[in-house]
């Protein structure tokens, strides 16, 4: 007892030491700690990684990552999409202001080009080497393989397509935020995604590697329902297939989950009143410029957390004496750039919207040559094949500030924001003007318009809608239903009448 009275004193002095040394600054630790959360964590985490989720919102929206199995580059039937503006590098004045003081530039993404470009992949390389039936076994597992991967290639954009739709309505600076945080999350979940879809395709496409060339065409495939398990290429499966299988499943997720991420950073944009195309460095590059605001926020929050971490509560009246000065300074304004300077524009989208593909229409398909057609002995596929014409092979260029927003030429008129002849139209072309116009409408009513000189939208494009709706019902009259089905079909979709 007598023993801890005696210490207890010196024990106490250990204790003051103790606390004095934890309280006292520690300067070193502060500035390491300090710089490594501005250079890693906001500008490599926050600024580099989460703005590669960002971009990937805006891919998202332009709707250029080919999720559907039965278009290009997986067939020969095109997949045209009709391309609207896409807000980038949105300024806001302040947190509050109305849509139509926010200031964006408006990317237009290369659907066509970038579609194109799948004709140097892997996948159009398995295509042309499974187009000779003859070719033995090599063509069998070409065909295999590429049956395989299409189909888990279109997953990937398929959920890439919706996950980042959706996360696109948050803010600009919130996405770069959360999917530098949870972005790891989300690569886990597409590549357990992968686990799921890998073996699942790699299984029912079995009967392929059983495939024989057609008995009345030698030269194309024969027709799913006449393949036959039981021939010499089951020896072959038993003792070679199964297991070179069985390692395409296991490496196919971590290769197809890296390939799904990256594939929506090839995409490239034109920005309005510019004539350069521009990519995810670039848009990486401008978001350091356009966000320094957010920057210096994040910057603030990491100087109070390592203040008070290293420096002790004493801290607090001196940082904030520092942040106060650099206020002043000018640090955390977010200048706002004038009205087109540099591709910017008054007004954004008050809604999300995604640019959408053309519907396929299996009798009269617009056809690309992506990849090489794989031959296979289907009455459905042939008609396709062998009707029409296929478009050629864009080639990237550079838009001219006047020709930004030229839109897709779906067969030898222009149907986008430029008129068209409504007297020698055709009722393809007469169908999709009406479609983009009808959907100018809905984005002004929503106090939202694609471009800044149609504040008049409804009276400029009231009457050519009018003459429209009249020419369509006079087609339609002719034709053999009376335009009875395209009555009901714009009538529902639109809301419109045909009268």
């Amino acid at each position: 007892m007598s023993t801890a009275e005696e210490t207890s004193p010196i024990d106490q002095k250990k204790n003051e030491e103790s606390e004095s040394s934890t309280t006292s600054p520690n300067f070193k630790d502060f500035f390491t700690n300090y710089i490594s959360s501005i250079i890693f964590t906001i500008g490599i985490g926050v600024f580099v990684i989460g703005t590669l989720g960002l971009y990937t919102t805006k891919v998202a929206q332009a709707n250029i990552l080919p999720d559907n199995i039965e278009l290009a580059p997986y067939t020969v039937i095109d997949r045209i999409v009709n391309d609207i503006p896409i807000d980038i590098n949105i300024m806001r004045p302040s947190y509050l202001s109305e849509t139509k003081d926010i200031l964006s530039q408006k990317a237009l993404f290369n659907s066509q080009e970038y579609l194109d470009s799948f004709n140097k992949s892997f996948l159009c390389l398995l295509k042309k080497n499974a187009e000779n039936p003859n070719g033995g076994l090599s063509s069998n597992a070409s065909l295999y393989f590429s049956s395989v991967y299409d189909n888990i290639v279109a997953k990937n954009f398929l959920i890439i397509n919706t996950i980042f739709l959706y996360l696109s309505y948050l803010p600009e600076s919130l996405i770069m935020l959360l999917y530098a945080i949870f972005g790891i999350f989300l690569w886990i979940g597409l590549y357990f995604f992968n686990i799921c879809i890998s073996i699942f395709y790699h299984i029912i496409n079995i009967p392929q590697l059983f495939r024989n060339p057609s008995e009345e065409k030698p030269q194309y495939w024969e027709f799913s329902d006449n393949i036959g398990f039981f021939n010499m290429k089951l020896l072959f499966f038993c003792f070679i297939w199964w297991w070179i299988g069985m390692i395409s499943a296991i490496i196919s997720p971590t290769i197809f989950t890296l390939y799904g991420l990256i594939s929506p950073l090839y995409a490239t944009y034109n920005v309005k009143q510019t004539n350069e195309s521009f990519n995810v460095i670039n848009f990486i590059l401008n978001t350091f410029v356009y966000k320094k605001f957010f920057f210096f926020l994040l910057a603030t929050i990491s100087l109070f957390s390592n203040g008070l971490k290293y420096l002790g509560t004493n801290s607090i009246v001196g940082i904030i004496i520092a942040v106060i000065f650099a206020y002043f300074m000018g640090l955390y304004s977010n200048e706002m750039p004038e009205p087109k300077t540099d591709g910017f524009t008054l007004k954004i989208r008050q809604h999300i919207k995604q640019s959408s593909v053309a519907p396929i229409d299996f009798n009269n398909p617009q056809k690309v040559e992506i990849c090489q057609t794989i031959p296979i002995d289907d009455i459905k596929i042939q008609k396709i094949i062998d009707s029409g014409s296929y478009r050629k092979l864009t080639k990237p260029k550079e838009l001219k500030p006047d020709d930004f927003f030229e839109p897709n030429i779906t067969s030898d008129v222009k149907t986008g924001s430029i008129p068209i002849d409504i007297s020698n139209a055709d009722l393809n072309t007469l169908q999709n003007r009406l479609n983009y116009l009808q959907s100018e409408i809905d984005d002004s009513n929503g106090d939202s318009v694609e471009f800044e000189q149609l504040d008049n939208l409804k009276e400029e494009i009231q009457p050519e809608l009018n003459e429209l709706k009249n020419k369509i019902q006079q087609i339609s009259t002719q034709s053999q239903n009376g335009g009875k089905v395209l009555k009901n079909k714009y009538t529902k979709k639109y809301n419109i009448r045909l009268t």
